[in-house]
């Protein structure tokens, strides 16, 4: 018996089969270390050679699957903007390394891709523990960022636990390093509970028994309404497309989310880059941007914060902000923009899925010249 190609189940199916979300290309083998197969996905506003499409590179959290940037596809492509969400190591088709050269060859991957894309210019997005990953990107390739309108944006940004204060992620430092040989598959005995994949970055280290559930039905309903309303994704339709993509995510690698728990909790010094200290980090990078002098406008730098958030907390909250707020003392503020945002109705895994967030964060991505 064949399926109704009508059917929201035959819709997400197709959704998610788009070839833009299925892409690779190759880097070859350097001094240290072998070839690299990457794969990423497209989402949003799609280029062609006769214009110039504003793009952002989107890092999400734990669990770094370009998947997680399906939700995303409606809401980018009706902005008018493209954005990039790359498989990091051991996910999807990209090659694994090994954990302490996770930062170095993502930081090698980013501008390779750019050019091989042709894109010369991009903001940076980025969820939970994506936030190492977007701060070395920053250090790292500060010319991919367009001198006009330099911007990157941080949501429920992951801080250490020591600053954070949250008891349940000290603990978890305690546990032993072979723990997280299987970290990957603990999802799949979840996916009968809930299909959203965005809920892994979050409740995987704090809520085993309630891992897939996070984000109350009633904020989640609302803002699928939302969608439904604005950008034309029945309810239906999208509760399928977030089973799939999760069902699609699970099928491929994804043995680097076992390195990502261990990077979160520090299982070994020097997993985080540049930016093992964050204090350090905004210091050190107010005198980069000084160094550059005062071509374009400053760097704006964005930080979107849950009411509710399992990870860092209102503490870490508080040292987050604490650390880029000094950015703004002084001659600094010539340099570095910093604004903070706190999102009624969320949670530290449903602030990634709001669609009133997203709105605002492509609504500011203006780009001239790619």
């Amino acid at each position: 018996m064949t399926s109704d190609p009508t059917s929201p189940k035959s819709f997400a199916q197709s959704f998610i089969s788009n070839p833009r979300f299925h892409r690779s290309f190759n880097i070859e083998a350097t001094a240290t270390h072998g070839p690299l197969d990457v794969t990423f996905a497209e989402y949003g506003k799609e280029a062609t050679d006769s214009e110039t499409v504003p793009t952002i590179l989107m890092m999400p959290g734990m669990f770094s699957s370009r998947y997680l940037g399906v939700c995303l596809h409606a809401i980018a492509e009706k902005q008018g903007v493209r954005m990039l969400v790359v498989d990091r190591p051991g996910m999807g088709g990209t090659t694994d390394v090994p954990l302490t050269e996770r930062i170095s060859v993502w930081v090698e991957i980013v501008p390779l891709l750019l050019a091989h894309l042709g894109i010369q210019h991009v903001a940076l997005a980025s969820h939970s523990a994506g936030t190492f990953y977007l701060l070395n990107t920053l250090w790292s390739c500060r010319d991919i960022l367009d001198p006009q309108n330099p911007r990157v944006t941080l949501l429920a940004p992951f801080v250490d636990p020591a600053h954070s204060g949250m008891v349940s992620l000290k603990a978890a430092q305690f546990l032993p390093a072979p723990a997280f040989k299987l970290w990957n598959h603990i999802p799949r005995l979840f996916l009968a509970q809930d299909g959203s994949a965005t809920a892994t970055s979050g409740q995987m280290v704090t809520k085993f028994s309630a891992m897939l559930s996070s984000g109350g039905n009633e904020e989640k309903d609302k803002n699928r309404r939302y969608i439904e309303e604005h950008y034309g994704l029945s309810m239906e339709q999208q509760n399928e497309i977030d089973s799939s993509m999760m069902q699609f995510m699970f099928k491929e690698n994804t043995v680097g989310a076992n390195s990502e728990a261990m990077q979160c909790l520090r299982k070994k010094p020097d997993l985080w880059g540049k930016c093992e200290n964050y204090e350090v980090y905004v210091r050190e990078l107010v005198e980069r941007e000084k160094e550059r002098g005062r071509e374009g406008t400053p760097l704006k730098v964005q930080a979107y914060f849950a009411v509710e958030d399992s990870m860092s907390g209102k503490k870490g909250q508080t040292y987050f902000e604490k650390c880029w707020q000094q950015a703004g003392n002084g001659d600094a503020e010539d340099v570095i923009k910093f604004e903070t945002t706190t999102v009624e109705g969320t949670d530290h895994d449903s602030l990634v899925q709001s669609a009133k967030v997203w709105e605002k964060i492509l609504g500011e991505r203006q780009v001239e010249g790619q």
